[in-house]
């Protein structure tokens, strides 16, 4: 009797490892995907809003309008002082590559600037949206309040129930809900 046991494992054991591994693999990066998005969210979110509110509160303290130029374009944000009938860059902000923006404007992709009120407050509201980096669901919205009863300036940040696709109708209420 002559018994030949391979220890060795077969081709197809070998291709259903390597299917688990590859299946795992995809599985975890698509989840680190998901977080790194996320992250991202949460930086940028913090970021402009605490732009905004330090333009508001130079506004208030010092009794004087600024401007604030955001360039999508650029994805930069100014924080300009008119000095001498010219415009000198006090601070600015980069805004990530990571996600894409854009504005509640007709042309929802141009630049804007906004002027402030002695009082801190911004002469006209605006509201930025926060989108996926390929542009095509809308994610959050940073919202400046100009109600002219508001002691102080509003800035408000609103995060989308799901993700609203550019073709669905944004603007309502029911889409989206506030963060605390």
């Amino acid at each position: 009797m002559n018994e030949n046991k391979s220890s060795g494992f077969t081709l197809v054991e070998v291709l259903l490892y390597i299917s688990i591994v590859a299946i795992l693999f995809l599985a975890i990066s698509n989840n680190l995907q998901k977080q790194k998005q996320l992250q991202e969210f949460a930086i940028q979110k913090r970021n402009i809003s605490s732009f905004i509110r330090k333009i508001q509160q130079y506004a208030q303290y010092n009794k004087k309008i600024y401007t604030l130029d955001f360039k999508i374009s650029e994805k930069t944000a100014y924080f300009l002082d008119n000095v001498k009938g010219k415009k000198e860059i006090i601070d600015k902000l980069k805004i990530s590559d990571n996600l894409s923006y854009m504005t509640n404007n007709s042309n929802k992709n141009a630049d804007f600037l906004r002027n402030t009120t002695n009082e801190g407050n911004f002469e006209k509201g605006f509201s930025i949206y926060l989108l996926d980096k390929k542009g095509e669901k809308i994610y959050y919205r940073i919202s400046t309040n100009t109600i002219n009863a508001a002691k102080y300036p509003i800035i408000s940040i609103y995060r989308a129930k799901t993700p609203i696709k550019l073709n669905e109708d944004y603007l309502k209420t029911s889409l989206w809900e506030e963060e605390i």
